[in-house]
Parts: C-alpha cells; structure tokens; sequence
C-alpha cells in the first residue's frame, strides 16, 4: 500500500496522464475496501467526488488457463504430477506419462488393474 501510495504521489506530482491514474488508482482502492474498507474509502472519497463504487469488470478471457496440471497416482498414492494441455483425452495423456522417467518407476513390472481418469484433475493407477 506505502508503495503504491508513493508511486501514486509521484507521478501525480509530474503531471503526466493524470486521468488514466487516478482511475486506475480507483480500481486498486476498491478491490482494497473488503481487507482494509476505512482507509479505502478515505482514499476514494479524496480522489473522486463519486459517491458510487462499482466493482471493477474482469475481463474473463485472462482468467481461462490453456493448461491443468494432472496428478498421477498409484494405488492411491500420488507420484507426481504432470503439466498437459486442458481438455486432454486419456490416451494421449497415458503416451506422456509413458515417457515420464519419474512414473515409469513405479510401472515397471507391476500389472495395471485399472486405470481412473479424472478429466483435467488426476489419474489414479491401480497396480496388482
């Protein structure tokens, strides 16, 4: 908060879109009200004379992750944990694991009884 105030108190002091920071400012306050709403508030209120706070919009399309990560389990004890592309199906998931020099460890001799696939979340492998 010091430094965002600081940074706030110089640049307003140069004179340079002056605008464009106090709302920006604005939006770093409001998000602020929930953990700290007094000192918040006061600060809102000395840089607009509006007295109606909207929450600022996201934009949801920075929110979407193009990636999951997938543990891997054996017999109900995860083994790792993997980075793949969302949305990937079970087959193409097990050909990475099957290059994956950390689980092949655990694969190695051992009879696959049942593979448990948990779209996006986790594969569990039940080994006999």
């Amino acid at each position: 908060l010091h430094e965002i105030y600081t940074y706030y108190k110089n640049f307003s002091e140069k004179n340079k879109n002056f605008k464009n920071l106090i709302e920006n400012y604005e939006k770093i306050l409001i998000v602020m009200i929930p953990i700290i709403p007094h000192f918040a508030y006061e600060c809102i209120e000395k840089i607009t004379h509006n007295k109606k706070i909207n929450w600022p919009n996201v934009n949801e399309k920075y929110l979407l992750e193009e990636s999951n990560n997938i543990v891997i389990q054996v017999n109900g004890k995860k083994r790792g944990i993997i980075k793949v592309k969302k949305d990937i199906d079970e087959k193409n998931l097990l050909k990475l694991i099957d290059k994956n020099e950390v689980i092949k460890k655990y694969l190695i001799n051992a009879e696959i009884i049942k593979t448990i696939y948990i779209k996006n979340k986790i594969i569990n492998y039940i080994l006999k």
